[in-house]
């Protein structure tokens, strides 16, 4: 790793900078509570007043935030000097240190100077006085520890000091249920393999024994689980004799464990669907693990088809580089996985944003858009030469690389921390963008597109940094909704096929779930621009891994029709509250909504949570008054589902976000309620109108009469009862008459 993020190594700092020990080193579970002694020796240097320790994780550990004021309150830390007379300030700083060490404990010195061989004890989850210890991260680290960074001189400089402790691991927790992962399309008769695994409360794959299971393909599958097979087990040779869409119960008896998202079973051995994550990173940049352990994990545990390595290119040093490169070539395995060799190309918006750069061998360059966080012996000699400053720089050096090499590249704009710019987006290199992401929802993002007449397609992605790609869920604040996949139509599982499948933009997203998704229009299939006669005929294939609550047909921006499968009806008893938005399209746009309810004049009986996933967030209390939670999004949608006894003019008051507003059971009753209140697609929403039924495959026609001439681009919204989405790549159509 690049001297940013790996460990000091150099015990020749001990006598001057002094060392840190950590205690103990046993491996913890992930969501536990546990407690960590940290003690730090003071070095030759010793330590002036106003100098310290920042104590700190990589910025995606969702470890608990240590405090310093309630003994009795989780995450409560103290401090102890063996010098008497010396004290400290202490706190937690969520931006108080280098990217990817950003969160961090300060223990400044505040009185009482420190001499060599004094000490500072850090007890990080100190239980003495009734806490229940320090919050563990939410998902599996084989080589954690806390960053210690030193100050001795109050200069403001801070550097990681030695530790003479190992890491220790992070472990998976127990299984809580199951998931079967089959293709997408399969051929009638002919072999295919599904995926079967357990996962914990957090939705980490996990090793479990289990025996006699049944998974009940043509002929029926018998099963065992082991905890020696590791965190996922593959059944080889599954067969399905009819055509039509199957879904496998993964089966213990006559109960059903699980089922697998819908098969396509047919007789076109000509196309695939693979499923991918067009971008995550790991320890090498701002995440954790090892970009071994990344494939691994999208291969074995994700059940993904293709993904690739996209560190930040200010960080990411040749040895880091060369580390992924060797990786990819690993792991890509044509017809089993595609690994893809390449980085992300980190510009900020003002001079083109984020796009991940991916290559169909192993030997592409890199043109960084700077080397802020790299050292000289970090990198090539007249690296710096290199540089693509603005996203219209790194287009040229490609279409360069590639005409003299005759190698192909492909690269997809994206929002993360750093949004692309939409009008430096290169439609021939950038053919797709992703709408989704750990980082938000980013509909907006096509409309902007479609309004600016840019032809694309979608994907989605995770851009996770918790070694997770292909199976992501929210860790921190900024990572708040599901990791989303891509879904590529190709004709070969290899680098190549999909790289056609995306060039074609025969392809779609969704946050995560594996369902199919066809649209034509006059015969045309997404992501194909060409000229046509109207009236337009749109058709679309809709196989569901949840019932469906509506598909939304667009042409550009305009919503044509809605079609709703599943039939609504009022329950006067069930109130749905949802929430949603973001406060801008950048950096640090997403939105808390800690707050809760109240009811007056009745009682509320129940209460879930609706599509929250982020480990420490959901309802934290409830009673027939009242309602608290921990919510945050970014685009998605997150709510609350209430259920009451109570008049029509029971009054729920809703507090949370930037809505304060109150409403009567009679008016939910009545309609639908919607408040909007500005931002980015800022929303609360409250209803007694429910989908019933459980319709997921539906098929649907519909004609644009009234299209007229001109360029026209159609697509379709998939929303799904469990608040899984989906959208289609348009359909560019030049209409004439």
């Amino acid at each position: 790793m690049g001297k940013i993020t790996e460990r000091n190594n150099d015990p020749s700092t001990v006598e001057t900078w002094g060392a840190v020990t950590i205690s103990p080193t046993s491996d913890v579970i992930v969501g536990s509570f546990s407690t960590w002694t940290l003690t730090f020796t003071v070095g030759t240097y010793a330590m002036d007043v106003g100098g310290g320790l920042k104590i700190g994780t990589r910025r995606q550990a969702d470890f608990g935030h240590p405090q310093f004021d309630d003994p009795v309150a989780d995450n409560y830390a103290t401090v102890t000097c063996s010098r008497d007379g010396s004290h400290f300030g202490t706190y937690f700083d969520h931006r108080g240190h280098k990217r990817p060490f950003n969160g961090v404990t300060v223990v400044r010195l505040a009185g009482g100077p420190l001499y060599p061989g004094d000490t500072i004890t850090v007890v990080l989850g100190d239980t003495s006085g009734g806490s229940r210890g320090l919050g563990v991260q939410s998902f599996p680290e084989s080589a954690s520890d806390f960053a210690v960074f030193l100050d001795p001189l109050s200069s403001g400089e801070y550097k990681r000091v030695y530790c003479k402790s190992p890491n220790f691991r992070i472990l998976t927790g127990p299984s809580e249920y199951y998931s079967v992962v089959a293709p997408t399309l399969v051929q009638a008769g002919k072999p295919f393999r599904v995926q079967v695994r357990g996962n914990d409360k957090f939705g980490n794959p996990t090793p479990l024994d289990a025996n006699g299971l049944t998974l009940d393909a043509d002929p029926i599958v018998e099963l065992n689980l082991s905890q020696s097979t590791g965190r996922a087990t593959w059944l080889e040779g599954v067969i399905l004799e009819s055509e039509g869409v199957r879904r496998l119960d993964l089966k213990d008896g006559e109960t059903v464990l699980a089922t697998t998202n819908p098969i396509v079973v047919g007789n076109n051995a000509e196309e695939i669907i693979c499923w991918g994550d067009t971008q995550a990173q790991t320890a090498s940049t701002v995440g954790v693990g090892s970009p071994d352990e990344y494939f691994a994990y999208a291969r074995d545990c994700a059940a993904i088809d293709f993904t690739t390595h996209q560190g930040n290119d200010f960080i990411l040093s040749d040895d880091d580089l060369e580390e992924v490169r060797q990786a990819a070539q690993k792991h890509n395995q044509p017809g089993r996985f595609s690994a893809f060799f390449g980085w992300e190309w980190s510009g900020p918006t003002g001079t083109g944003g984020d796009r991940n750069v991916l290559f169909l061998d192993d030997e592409g360059p890199i043109f960084r858009s700077s080397h802020w966080q790299l050292w000289p012996e970090e990198v090539a000699e007249g690296a710096g030469q290199t540089e693509a400053v603005h996203a219209r720089d790194l287009q040229a050096r490609m279409r360069k690389y590639i005409s003299e090499t005759g190698k192909k590249v492909i690269m997809v704009p994206h929002i993360g921390g750093r949004r692309s710019d939409f009008e430096a987006q290169d439609p021939e290199l950038e053919p797709v963008f992703e709408i989704c992401s750990n980082h938000g929802v980013f509909e907006w993002r096509l409309h902007e597109f479609l309004a600016a007449g840019v032809k694309v397609g979608v994907v989605g992605a995770s851009d996770d940094h918790t070694c997770r790609p292909g199976l992501a869920y929210p860790s921190t604040p900024e990572m708040t909704v599901l990791g989303g996949l891509g879904a590529v139509s190709t004709t070969e599982h290899s680098r190549q096929g999909i790289y056609d499948g995306m060039m074609a933009r025969n392809c779609y997203g969704t946050t995560g779930a594996r369902l199919y998704l066809e649209i034509t229009a006059n015969g045309h299939r997404m992501g194909v621009i060409t000229t046509t006669q109207g009236p337009i005929k749109i058709s679309g294939t809709i196989y569901g891994t949840a019932p469906i609550e509506y598909i939304a047909l667009f042409n550009r921006s305009q919503e044509l029709t809605r079609i709703t499968p599943n039939p609504e009806q009022r329950n006067p008893n069930l109130i749905k509250i949802i929430w949603s938005g973001a406060t801008h399209q950048d950096r640090g746009r997403f939105m808390k909504w800690d707050g809760g309810l109240e009811m007056t004049g009745g009682r509320i009986t129940g209460a879930t949570p609706l599509n929250i996933y982020t480990a420490k967030y959901g309802i934290d209390d409830w009673d027939e008054g009242h309602v608290n939670w921990r919510s945050v999004t970014s685009g998605q949608e997150e709510g609350v589902l209430l259920y009451i006894d109570g008049p029509d003019d029971a009054l729920i008051t809703f507090k949370a976000g930037p809505a304060d507003l109150t409403f009567s059971v009679g008016d939910a009753r009545k309609g639908n309620l919607r408040w909007d209140l500005g931002g980015l697609e800022q929303y609360v929403t409250a209803s007694t109108l429910h989908t019933e039924g459980d319709i997921c495959d539906t098929r649907f026609e519909y004609t644009d009469e009234a299209s007229g001439d001109g360029e026209q681009a159609y697509w379709v919204r998939v929303v799904q009862t469990d608040f899984h989405r989906a959208w289609s790549s348009p359909v560019y159509l030049n209409v004439k008459s």
